[in-house]
């Protein structure tokens, strides 16, 4: 093998072998320099293997004096790990040195640098496509000099130059002028290196074939001659060849073997002679032709004797069809002239006695010939557009596939007329024959019954094109303007959709099996893009990253413009699945208040465009989760495939164009003459797929897959297969293949909304796939790779509903206790405290029990939200169950079930939370009520009913919520999630769940007035408690003002001894206005607690129901009814207020205003109980009323009526209770 030359280092000439050895060894190798270290040691040992007593040193010396060698006379490729890590360790040094700017521009500069030279190939590749698709030659485009295999020789070179240049920089900057090719260093083997020069020269032959007679007389030979016998065979002829002057070189070899096919050439064969023969003779006739029109013009425009204008009786009406002709193949003529805009017009003014006749035939001729001008304008237009798009949001691929098909449409047109006008020119030679029939042609009324017949598809696309504005009328003097348009490929689409759908219903016009054709290739053409585009979406999957400012995916047009991103949305918001990418939509789809200037995707996607956007979220979600959503299943991007338009129909079309092209099959074979997949070879056939489709989504269900091949096993499995909604027998196409016929049957294929179903049959069972993998994902237990949903379901319920009683009434009992204590309404409720407790109370339950825990505690966040210190001055002033509304509860759901517990079902649990929390604790402080050894009397007795009501109206109220509405709820929640076949189904079944139990539960915005009467009961039953422990002395507020009394008088002991002793006079005056400080707080404090439950015991009452009343906007009546009841309620505080006041602490006195008190607290739970009455039947009345019109509609009259009989039954299951109650003593 020949060798390969070491890494330049450089400065290794003057140092010492051992020291060269140590810094190799120390020196963080690369793959490159292992290798060449291993051929090194190779090298040394062959060259040494004569002189075994060499010891290890003098071997070391040698490979030492190879390196240095190597490094000094020769240059290889630079490694990028060795630049790359060069260059990060310069940017370390910049750094160390505080120059962050430095680093920072050196390291953005190399990474750039390979991004650009990326860039730059790739340009390089789309330019030359472009060319090749225009015709110019590709071999003048240059190849881009700096690519990402030789960015480290670039990088390298000019590191060598910023000294002076030595023979190694110069043969790295000759290398870089000249590559063509990765000149990456390799090791071959003979075989290789054969296969090799095989392909070079294969490659010259491509570039200069081998022409002349001799080669042509020894084709035989050398077909059978093997190329690879050419190249070197050994080393030792490799080396013989240069010793003799031989240069091996590729760009010499080139050169030299260019000239001799050159020479070669020269010599024309047989074959070459007949060929140039024939085009000089059409060269002639051509010539021929132009002079004698040239003749007749000067002849036909002046008589040079008499000046007046003469009759162009040279002009017959076979010459004019022959300048029709020229004209309509876009060419100069005679007789027509055309406009800066594109517009064809009649160039002569005076007419012969034969043209005269035929002026109006030949304005049709140059109107249809400005139509084809137009067309051709627009084609070459289009081409321009792509060749200049630099961005792939800028072009449009339907409009462009459209044009290439448009440009066949029109070559065949030419086509046609240039076989029209060879059969005339033949005809009109004196030495042929006139009879070759193509006399039928001569007149100008057969040629336009000719041209409208076979141009037919053409002006009606031209019609097409007009209307929409991608082109503009000849008349208008301008250019036909670059097709810019945002929303040009749904435009075209669509109408292309309705020029067929029109034409198909136009069985009676001429022709129609051929523009049925022609329109069926060019929708298809248009329609292939944006199905390929679709595939593509479903494939890869919306992306579920951090990151998502950059998705290549958002690069094609259609998806960019199909989907609304929403990049301020994070991935962990809740509302991400549902809002994060949705479709997008026009103005004429939501209004014009709504919508924005976007697009829209064509009709044949829009009924599917949804279904689309799912599946790809859900593909992109499972790829999040390392999952592979479609595994086998792979939507087909061939759109003829799908549409089941095989090989049978697409030959059909391939027929009539072959016809159109004059039979010129070659063409045809190497798809140059069309743009038709005709691609039938598939992996598994339609009905397979579908099979196999189907035994996926219902493998429990369905048997083992039988041999594809066999129809009738094929039959028997898909009979016995569940069928998809969109795979019914009655979904079958109207129209047959054996019924109709093809153009026909692929037209149809082709309409609305026959295309929508057929697509939307071919994506139902991955959809369904896709769906049923993810929820399943999402339910199954974390054992076995899932996320539990139900799980967490049950541990929210348990958590916010409160359904695990003794974890739950452990925690909230610990709770209350902690807010009844001395300045509870701070204390008890710190952030710690919530969360210590709650852990504390599961952690005791589950040593109790055997059982796992139902919910995990790291997962669960308590709070208050009120952590500024302004706030600390409100809280002191709330009572102790208005603070227990503070107190919020957080459930951090694991992502990717964030989404199906969207923030408004969060919204819920949380307010039932706060609900269920005042609830116990009114219920709480009722129990805890303990009845005195005393001898009863009238006031005790009328407290204890007074309690005993209030605690059961509390009870009736907390079983029917959370008994009767949330148990029940929840227990319908976890059953219908169980049978859910898709996550939006789940977060729609959830949605639906928590708005029923809102409504039950009385938490809706027009459910305010009951909402606020449940708050009055719970203050009602704590405030009858505060009465009672007041009367008998057990307040927490006569235990305060006793400690605090207890500690001004151990403030005033300590105070008299600092002066006794003798400490400062202003020290001992600080700590006096400190007190003082603290006293007028605790005094502030003492006063406002009392004047706030002075207000509780005269307003907290009925007052509520008073406000409620009045803004609730009842009418006059209600208002003066509730101003009344509130007047009275106002008397009896007053009176307490004065009785408090006036008489003096006795035990008859406190007797009789805890008297006055629960007789104003009876009546007010009394008050409470009627308007709870009329409240809830108010609301059966209302959604009574709502269930009656929405049982006009017969789609939902069922679900509404029970949905009404279940609200119904429950609230008059609580009117009962509270109907049956007996308010008196």
């Amino acid at each position: 093998m020949a060798p390969v030359a070491g890494p330049s280092s450089g400065g290794l000439g003057g140092r010492a072998p051992t020291t060269n050895m140590t810094r190799t060894a120390t020196k963080s190798k690369t793959n490159k320099r292992i290798e060449q270290e291993r051929i090194l040691d190779r090298l040394v040992e062959a060259f040494l293997q004569d002189t075994q007593n060499s010891s290890s040193s003098s071997k070391s010396a040698q490979k030492a004096k190879a390196i240095q060698a190597i490094d000094k006379d020769s240059w290889s490729p630079a490694d990028d790990d060795e630049i790359a890590a060069a260059v990060q360790g310069l940017a370390l040094k910049h750094s160390i040195h505080l120059d962050h700017e430095l680093a920072v521009a050196l390291r953005r500069c190399y990474s750039q640098l390979l991004i650009s030279c990326q860039r730059s190939v790739r340009l390089t590749a789309q330019t030359r496509d472009a060319h090749k698709r225009r015709g110019p030659d590709v071999r003048s485009i240059p190849d881009p000099l700096l690519r990402p295999d030789n960015v480290a020789d670039a990088v390298r070179l000019l590191l060598q130059l910023s000294k002076p240049a030595d023979v190694t920089a110069r043969t790295a900057a000759n290398l870089m002028l000249n590559a063509t090719q990765a000149s990456r260093a390799q090791y071959l083997t003979p075989e290789q290196r054969k296969q090799a020069e095989k392909r070079e020269w294969m490659s010259i032959l491509v570039e200069e074939p081998l022409e002349g007679d001799d080669w042509a007389e020894d084709a035989m030979e050398q077909d059978n001659s093997d190329l690879s016998d050419w190249s070197l065979d050994s080393d030792d002829e490799y080396r013989l060849r240069i010793e003799h002057g031989y240069d091996s070189d590729k760009e010499v070899r080139k050169r030299r073997n260019r000239l001799t096919a050159v020479s070669a050439s020269i010599q024309l064969s047989a074959s070459s002679t007949d060929q140039f023969q024939r085009r000089e003779l059409w060269t002639r006739e051509r010539q021929t032709r132009s002079k004698a029109l040239v003749e007749a013009s000067d002849k036909s425009v002046r008589d040079p004797k008499s000046g007046n204008e003469m009759k162009p009786t040279e002009l017959t009406e076979a010459d004019a069809v022959r300048e029709s002709l020229s004209a309509l193949a876009g060419c100069s003529t005679f007789l027509f002239k055309q406009s800066p805009s594109g517009k064809i017009s009649l160039a002569l003014s005076g007419q012969s006695h034969v043209l005269a006749g035929l002026a109006e035939q030949l304005q049709v001729v140059a109107a249809i010939s400005s139509t084809l001008a137009a067309l051709r304008s627009f084609v070459k237009d289009t081409v321009l557009q792509s060749i200049q798009a630099v961005d792939a949001l800028t072009r449009t691929p339907a409009v462009e596939a459209f044009a290439e098909q448009l440009q066949i449409l029109l070559e065949r047109v030419s086509l046609r007329l240039s076989e029209l006008d060879a059969d005339l020119a033949v005809a009109s030679m004196p030495v042929r024959p006139t009879a070759i029939g193509a006399d039928r042609y001569a007149t100008l009324t057969q040629l336009l019954e000719f041209v409208l017949r076979e141009a037919a598809s053409v002006l009606l696309l031209s019609r097409l094109l007009l209307e929409m504005g991608f082109t503009t009328p000849t008349d208008a003097g301008m250019d036909t303007p670059i097709v810019g348009r945002a929303f040009s490929d749904r435009a075209l689409i669509d109408g292309l959709q309705a020029l067929l759908g029109f034409v198909h219903q136009q069985n009676e016009v001429a022709h129609s099996e051929a523009i049925l054709a022609d329109l069926s290739i060019c929708l298809l053409a248009a329609c292939r893009p944006a199905w390929k585009s679709v595939c593509r979406l479903i494939q890869r999957g919306l992306n579920f990253s951090i990151i998502r400012d950059h998705d290549p995916l958002f690069y094609d047009r259609l998806v960019q413009h199909m989907i609304r991103h929403d990049t301020s949305l994070p991935t962990s918001d809740s509302t991400f699945w549902t809002s994060g990418y949705a479709v997008e939509y026009t103005n004429s789809d939501l209004g014009a208040e709504e919508g924005d200037d976007g697009y829209n995707p064509p009709a044949f996607l829009q009924s599917i465009v949804q279904d689309v956007v799912t599946t790809a979220k859900g593909v992109g979600l499972l790829r999040s989760l390392g999952i592979d959503a479609l595994g086998e299943v792979q939507p087909n991007a061939d759109l003829d495939q799908v549409l089941g338009l095989h090989r049978e129909e697409t030959s059909a079309i391939l027929d009539s164009i072959k016809s159109g092209l004059g039979g010129d099959d070659s063409d045809i074979e190497d798809g140059s003459g069309c743009n038709i997949d005709v691609e039938t070879i598939a992996r598994t056939t339609p009905l397979e797929a579908q099979n196999r489709l189907r035994q996926l989504l219902f493998s429990r269900t369905s048997q083992k897959p039988q041999f594809a091949g066999q129809r009738d096993a094929t039959e028997e499995s898909s009979e016995s297969l569940p069928q998809t909604p969109d795979s019914q027998p009655d979904a079958e196409l109207l129209l047959h293949a054996g019924t109709a016929d093809r153009p026909q049957r692929t037209s149809h294929c082709l309409l609305e909304p026959n295309l929508g179903r057929l697509l939307r049959e071919h994506l139902s069972p991955i959809s369904a796939i896709v769906r049923k993998r993810l929820i399943e994902v999402l339910s199954s237990a974390v054992t076995e790779g899932g996320y539990a949903l139900q799980s967490h379901l049950k541990a929210c319920h348990g958590l916010f509903f409160m359904q695990r009683g003794a974890e739950m009434t452990s925690w909230s009992n610990s709770l209350f206790i902690d807010l009844d204590r001395r300045h509870g309404t701070i204390r008890a409720t710190e952030n710690h405290r919530l969360n210590s407790g709650f852990g504390d109370a599961l952690e005791a339950h589950q040593r109790r029990t055997i059982e796992e825990a139902w919910i995990d505690p790291n997962l669960v966040r308590f709070s208050t939200g009120d952590d500024e210190p302004e706030s600390a001055a409100a809280i002191r002033q709330r009572t102790r169950i208005r603070r227990l509304a503070d107190v919020q509860v957080e459930y951090e759901v694991p992502w990717p079930l964030t989404f199906a517990f969207p923030l408004g079902c969060m919204r819920f649990y949380q307010a039932m939370f706060t609900t269920l929390l005042q609830a116990r604790y009114a219920q709480w402080k009722l129990s805890s009520t303990l009845k005195l050894a005393k001898p009863e009397t009238m006031h005790m007795r009328k407290f204890w009913a007074l309690r005993r009501q209030a605690q059961w109206l509390v009870r009736t109220l907390i079983e029917f919520l959370q008994r009767d509405v949330l148990l029940d709820g929840s227990q319908r929640l976890c059953i219908a999630l169980e049978g859910t076949i898709s996550l939006d189904s789940a977060i729609q079944i959830h949605n639906e769940a928590l708005e029923r139990m809102a409504m039950l539960c009385f938490h809706r915005l027009e459910q305010a007035k009951v909402k606020e009467l449940l708050g009055v009961a719970w203050r009602l039953g704590v405030e009858v408690v505060s009465n009672y422990e007041q009367f008998i002395g057990k307040s927490s507020r006569e235990e305060d003002r006793q400690a605090r009394r207890k500690r001004k008088e151990r403030r005033k002991k300590r105070r008299d001894k600092a002066k006794r002793d003798g400490a400062p006079l202003g020290v001992i005056a600080e700590e006096d206005e400190e007190e003082e400080e603290e006293e007028e707080e605790e005094e502030g404090e003492d006063e406002r607690e009392e004047e706030e439950r002075e207000e509780e015991a005269g307003y907290a009452g009925y007052g509520t129901m008073a406000r409620t009343a009045i803004a609730g906007a009842e009418g006059e009546a209600n208002l003066g009814l509730a101003t009344e009841a509130f007047d009275s309620n106002a008397v009896d505080a007053s009176m307490s207020v004065d009785i408090s006041a006036s008489w003096m602490e006795s035990e008859t006195h406190k007797r009789e205003r805890f008297r006055i008190e629960c007789e104003r607290q009876r009546k007010a739970l009394h008050r409470l109980v009627e308007e709870l009455k009329v409240s809830i039947d108010e609301q059966i009345g209302r959604i009574a009323a709502k269930a009656a019109v929405q049982a006009q509609d017969a789609i939902q009259a069922d679900r509404a009526l029970q949905e009404h009989d279940d609200c119904r039954e429950k609230w008059q299951g609580l009117l009962y209770a509270l109907a049956w109650s007996d308010m008196t003593y």
